[in-house]
């Protein structure tokens, strides 16, 4: 029973971390406040032009982190202060590790390549992107020394971290050496040392993430966080699940958002399968592994048991095409029930 419920889980947690956008008001500026189509193209252009400069990527995420700092994440632990200090802990050790602070930046975007090792492992591979004012930025942090090298008439630092650093004190990224390299006064690139350098000839028009991948994590405007990409054969065919494993192997992409309502959060995960019946095939699956949910959370403590049932009946899960369509509404007192809950 808990096997079908972690790939329950599996289904909404792993989607939703590889993408995700809110909707959210965008704040006017001075002056006379845009249309609401014209911020949509606004926003969409911002990110579909940082995304644009990633280099080739199977996946790819975009994070408005302005609205993600100011917004999203104090109305999600608005009930603990503690956690939300913990975040504000990880960005500032971020910063002191490397000099940039998140806190400087608008938006994040990062591209994911998947590489296969002759012992059949799949490696991820990952390079973040990031805008914002970097105009003062030292990367010259405290106790640490960065070996420096020219790339592409670039300068690089290589830093040595930890095994699992918090890539702007926010998303995880397993590193020993974390490269850093201005492409630009208001644009910095920072990842695995080749990825960086991969960037760095993406700036200069070779080797660009394709079109199709990028346009697949701008799908929603107003998104806070966007995500989309190819999920490569290599990752799900080894699953050792019977029926379930097969429909898996279907998906051939994703795309996925989150965003913010009036009352709390949503978010929406696409699984593309190579077929309509693959499709339907899988949503059935995730409908029955929804259906056997409260069989598995009646075995875990009431305190999490409540937030979770909320999760589970507010997710929808329909078909279009080829699709699975998975969409969740959350009310702002059930996101934070399930901060307090894990």
């Amino acid at each position: 029973m808990k096997k079908y419920f972690y790939v329950l889980t599996l289904a909404f947690a792993v989607a939703s971390a590889a993408a995700t956008p809110l909707h959210g008001q965008t704040r006017a500026r001075a002056g006379r406040a845009a249309s609401p189509a014209a911020a949509r193209a606004q926003a969409t252009s911002a990110a579909a032009g940082l995304l644009a400069s990633l280099p080739t990527s199977d996946a790819v995420m975009s994070v408005d982190v302005r609205r993600l700092l100011s917004d999203a994440l104090p109305r999600a632990y608005n009930n603990n202060p503690a956690e939300l200090a913990r975040i504000n802990s990880e960005i500032d050790k971020f910063k002191a590790d490397t000099g940039l602070d998140a806190r400087q930046m608008e938006r994040l975007v990062v591209g994911v390549s998947y590489k296969q090792t002759p012992a059949g492992k799949t490696l991820v591979e990952t390079v973040a992107i990031a805008r914002g004012n970097f105009r003062n930025a030292s990367f010259a942090p405290a106790n640490r020394t960065a070996q420096e090298q020219k790339y592409a008439g670039k300068t690089i630092q290589v830093f040595s971290v930890d095994k699992q650093v918090k890539l702007v004190g926010l998303f995880n990224l397993r590193v020993t050496d974390l490269a850093v390299a201005m492409l630009d006064a208001n644009t910095v690139a920072v990842g695995k040392l080749e990825r960086v350098q991969a960037a760095i000839d993406a700036q200069a028009g070779r080797g660009r993430v394709a079109p199709e991948i990028t346009a697949l994590a701008t799908r929603d405007a107003n998104a806070l966080i966007g995500a989309g990409g190819n999920i490569p054969a290599s990752l799900t065919q080894n699953l050792d699940m019977g029926n379930i494993s097969r429909s898996i192997a279907a998906v051939r992409q994703f795309y996925s958002t989150l965003g913010t309502t009036a009352n709390g959060f949503n978010m929406l995960t696409a699984l593309r399968t190579d077929s309509a019946s693959a499709a339907q095939s899988l949503s059935s699956m995730i409908a029955g592994l929804k259906q056997l949910a409260p069989f598995a959370l009646g075995q875990m403590p009431a305190a999490r048991q409540r937030p979770l049932r909320n999760l589970v009946e507010n997710t929808k899960v329909n078909t279009e095409g080829n699709e699975v369509l998975i969409t969740l509404e959350l009310a702002q007192v059930d996101v934070a029930a399930l901060i307090d809950a894990f």
